[in-house]
């Protein structure tokens, strides 16, 4: 039996890397040598807390490698080639995914949740879920397009139009990545907020200039004027707080867009008021799930490969708290343990 090392989940806050059987990619299938995994926020719960469908699984799916092994009926051109990973597994078959709503197909695989995941030397994955690489992107920054698309999926649904203002709630890698690709949508002003001078220089370094320290007070005020705008056009939670969600509204111009990319973790309580900030100012309110539309896997992964070659989404060094080897996928996982103690994206590294 031909083996690969993975870094394997078998119980909750436990990953032991150690040998399993190298996976074979059926018909219809690809192998991809992994190179880069991004440990995404919904992780953190299925490693520390256990929150999986089943024991044991190989984390990761925000994932780049070089396909290496094909199964029947694949198209030979993939073969060798660099690629970025797409983790959902639609069925293709309910009504959902027959208007091209993948990301609301009840009976979906996904890579690293529902099937062995990225967290390994190796991944099996159908050969619809690899996007093909641009030489002008490194292997890193293929990493982050599942996150970049996440934060397109939104911009897309929210219809933006050139000549608007957006404000970015919130910092991190999605904030970030939204914010960048607004400029490519023409959009006359983005502002971001951080909630940390840390947060402030990690943005700045990513090429962002309109940031506001919401810890500092009157930042509202200092976030509109940026803009020099009373309200914005568009609004994009990347943070999913309560906090966030109301400053969405409070901070949304009239006949506005308010898109909530980010996933709270807490229950949302409003006063009449500031609820009445949707009906009074007559906003859309959209919610972003995931990052995908059609044709398969849609817009959003050819426009991030499109804005990854062209420089305009980009990955800096103060965009990465640590990359890890694979062998110590354990101690990755575990500085989510400590609260503000992850500065950053933290990677694994399948080839070190």
């Amino acid at each position: 039996m031909q083996c690969m090392k993975a870094a394997v989940l078998e119980e909750a806050n436990r990953i032991e890397y150690r040998d399993v059987e190298l996976p074979v990619p059926a018909a219809g299938q690809v192998r991809v040598r992994v190179h880069y995994t991004g440990v995404c926020g919904s992780d953190v719960p299925r490693a520390l807390e256990g929150r999986v469908h089943a024991f044991p699984l190989v984390l990761g799916h925000e994932f780049s490698g070089v396909v290496d092994a094909l199964g029947e009926g694949v198209d030979e051109s993939l073969a060798g080639k660099r690629v970025a990973g797409i983790p959902l597994v639609p069925c293709m078959e309910c009504a959902d995914c027959r208007e091209g709503r993948f990301s609301l197909c009840k009976t979906y695989g996904f890579i690293g949740s529902r099937q062995p995941g990225s967290m390994a030397e190796y991944v099996i994955v159908p050969a619809i879920n690899v996007y093909p690489v641009a030489d002008e992107v490194t292997d890193l920054e293929a990493a982050f397009f599942e996150p970049a698309t996440v934060a397109l999926h939104g911009i897309e649904l929210a219809g933006v139009k050139p000549g608007g203002t957006a404000l970015v709630l919130g910092g991190g890698t999605i904030g970030i990545l939204c914010a960048q690709a607004l400029s490519a949508y023409g959009v006359r002003a983005v502002v971001t907020t951080v909630r940390s001078e840390a947060g402030m220089d990690r943005a700045r370094a990513a090429g962002l200039e309109n940031l506001v320290d919401t810890s500092v007070e009157g930042w509202q005020d200092e976030a509109r004027q940026l803009a020099d705008c009373a309200g914005f056009d568009y609004i994009f939670d990347a943070a999913g707080t309560p906090e966030t969600i109301l400053d969405a509204f409070e901070l949304a111009g009239a006949a506005a867009t308010v898109c909530f990319i980010g996933t709270p973790k807490r229950d949302v309580t409003f006063t009449v008021r500031q609820w009445e900030n949707i009906n009074r100012k007559e906003l859309t309110v959209t919610g972003s799930w995931m990052s995908y539309s059609a044709p398969w896997p849609g817009v959003e992964w050819s426009r991030a490969s499109e804005l990854f070659a062209a420089g305009t989404m980009r990955v800096v060094d103060e965009m990465i708290d640590t990359v890890y080897p694979l062998s110590e996928t354990q101690d990755a996982l575990q500085r989510f343990a400590v609260r503000g103690g992850v500065r950053g994206k933290i990677l694994i590294d399948s080839q070190e």
